[in-house]
């Protein structure tokens, strides 16, 4: 617009280089109030929709006196009426006149010049959206839908237009960069990412992260922004997400990116309150994606507030695993990373890839291909996803069985969970052209056999984590250390409680303890190795109960009436070779 274009309505008017309003006088007269010296219109205002949230961008023009343009400056809705982003954007010399009501009529003269202003709709989230009763996948430089992403989440974005070698290139990365122990996982993870919001509508959304750890130069960071490419241009300096960002935008963020894959980069706690914060971040993250939902808050109105959860997959990187105890562990998938085991040569060639858009190419062609193939009919693809899943879970428990491992069903959830990307991926590649049918099969068998290692790998994690197998490893070393005292049950006069560090008794067979001793010295050496042991003492007898880990007395009670030198008293009772073996112990 141009400055002899602009008007305002009345009784709005420009005057001797002011912008004011006339305002009736008695006896029917009329004067000129001012209100600025400078000229504010709306240029356009954007209705943005993130998919909990709207809201309006104004985007603000103005003028100076003397008909020179001002910066366009982008406000949102509700920082609008303060006019404070003026002075912000525009600088002293636009200034306000005095006045109580000043700001009411500039902001009301302002919004009047919206009538003609331009209206454009934008979303702020990426994925699968139903548009007209179409099903889009919402990602930057779409032509047809404007989606505008905010940080380093800028990043992410499809090219439209390639060749269909990326395909080629999209099946030999499995292969070529690293071990397929690592690169099969990896391809997963990205393949799964569009297919989160049916997963959702079938109860079966992905509850878990992908664990990437490893020691500087293994190259985690660099295979995460390799995957990531998928959906956009990113290197390891580029990756959206970072444990030193706060937690709530990692959340935010993770709400925002639907469907596609993120990344949290450089779990690596340096001590002290560092460690607690990170690691802090790391079990809300963890029980963010493993729950999929988010906090429940309230505003200063005591009117709930919307409830962001991650609706995308993520891979975490981390120098080493996180102390997040059993949940937590439970949570995430591991995969353990040495330098050894990537082609830095293929590395090299495939970043190159993935900067030229190959990548990124493969994917748009994946999530057409998931549209024509599949979302013509909602309810069959709801239909067919549960029966993908009741299959694979019914094959997978079946097969673990057999190699001696009874996985628990949130494990077996998540591996079930990754053999349905996995078998989308490969069926995507058949139908594509890109591998025959045979070379399909073989690839999902492969991949069953990596499955079911990590399932093992991640069932061992998980139980070392166990409040109970803690509870085991802790009491060995503190007696074997000498911290704690268990004198010998034949030698027990009764007097012995008065001892330093006492806290029980033993025999050639068993361990006989005052519990509250016990998890009083377990719980505070954990708290010196900076590890976590937050079960109470009720709650750690009912586990080792349940777990079969303790000796009941004839009542069924978790501890039982031993005989201490002239006395009966309640005590835990524990078989040694069960607390040495859970411990890693051999038996001394």
């Amino acid at each position: 617009m141009n400055f002899t274009e602009l008007q305002y309505p009345a009784p709005y008017a420009i005057e001797d280089g002011y912008l004011g309003y006339r305002s009736r006088q008695p006896k029917g007269r009329e004067a000129f109030v001012r209100l600025c010296n400078f000229f504010p219109f709306v240029q356009s205002q954007v209705l943005c929709d993130n998919g909990l949230e709207k809201h309006v961008r104004v985007e603000i023009g103005g003028f100076k006196a003397d008909g020179t343009p001002l910066p366009t400056v982008t406000v949102n809705d509700e920082k609008f009426a303060t006019l404070d982003w003026i002075r912000a954007a525009w600088g002293y010399e636009n200034n306000l006149e005095p006045g109580r009501s000043v700001k009411d009529h500039l902001r009301h003269a302002i919004q009047s010049t919206a009538t003609s202003a331009l209206k454009t709709f934008c979303y702020e989230a990426t994925g699968w959206r139903k548009i007209d009763g179409q099903w889009h996948f919402l990602m930057p430089g779409d032509s047809e839908h404007t989606v505008t992403l905010k940080g380093r989440a800028v990043s992410y974005g499809f090219v439209r237009k390639g060749d269909l070698s990326a395909l080629g290139f999209a099946y030999e990365l499995a292969y070529r960069v690293a071990s397929k122990e690592v690169m099969l996982p990896l391809l997963t993870f990205v393949f799964l990412s569009p297919l989160n919001t049916f997963l959702r509508q079938a109860d079966y959304e992905p509850q878990t992260v992908l664990m990437l750890t490893g020691k500087t130069g293994s190259k985690k960071s660099t295979l995460a922004a390799l995957m990531l490419s998928f959906f956009g241009r990113f290197s390891t300096s580029q990756l959206p997400l970072s444990f030193r960002d706060t937690a709530n935008s990692i959340l935010k963020q993770s709400f925002l990116l639907k469907d596609v894959l993120t990344c949290v980069d450089d779990y690596h706690p340096s001590g002290g309150r560092d460690a607690s914060d990170l690691n802090d971040k790391m079990q809300k993250l963890l029980r963010a994606y493993g729950n999929r939902c988010g906090r429940g808050r309230m505003n200063a109105h005591a009117e709930l507030m919307p409830d962001y959860y991650p609706q995308g997959n993520a891979i975490l990187t981390a120098e080493f695993l996180p102390d997040v105890g059993e949940s937590g562990t439970a949570r995430y998938l591991c995969i353990d990373l040495d330098p050894q085991m990537v082609n830095n040569e293929e590395l090299t060639r495939f970043q190159e890839y993935a900067a030229n858009g190959v990548l990124s190419y493969a994917m748009f062609r994946y999530t057409e291909w998931l549209k024509k193939e599949f979302l013509n009919d909602e309810e069959d693809f709801k239909n067919y996803l549960l029966d993908m899943h009741r299959k694979a879970c019914i094959q997978l428990r079946a097969l673990s069985e057999e190699q001696g491992v009874r996985l628990r069903d949130r494990l077996l959830n998540d591996i079930v969970s990754l053999t349905i990307g996995f078998e989308f991926y490969t069926d995507f590649l058949c139908c594509e052209g890109v591998v025959p049918p045979d070379v399909r099969i073989e690839m999902q068998l492969e991949f069953r056999d990596v499955l079911l290692e990590i399932a093992a790998g991640q069932q061992s994690k998980t139980l070392f984590d166990q409040p109970t197998h803690v509870f085991f490893r802790k009491l060995l070393s503190l007696i074997d250390s000498g911290r704690v005292t268990v004198y010998p049950k034949q030698d027990a006069t009764g007097n012995v409680l008065f001892e330093k560090n006492m806290i029980g008794y033993e025999d050639s067979e068993r361990y006989y303890l005052y519990s509250d001793l016990a998890h009083r010295e377990v719980k505070r050496l954990c708290s010196e190795q900076g590890e976590s042991f937050s079960i109470s003492e009720n709650g750690l007898l009912k586990a080792l109960a349940d777990e079969l880990l303790l000796i009941k007395g004839s009542d069924g009670r978790a501890k039982r009436n031993v005989r201490i030198g002239p006395k009966t008293q309640r005590l835990l009772c524990l078989n040694k070779l069960t607390v040495q073996a859970i411990a890693g112990e051999e038996a001394r």
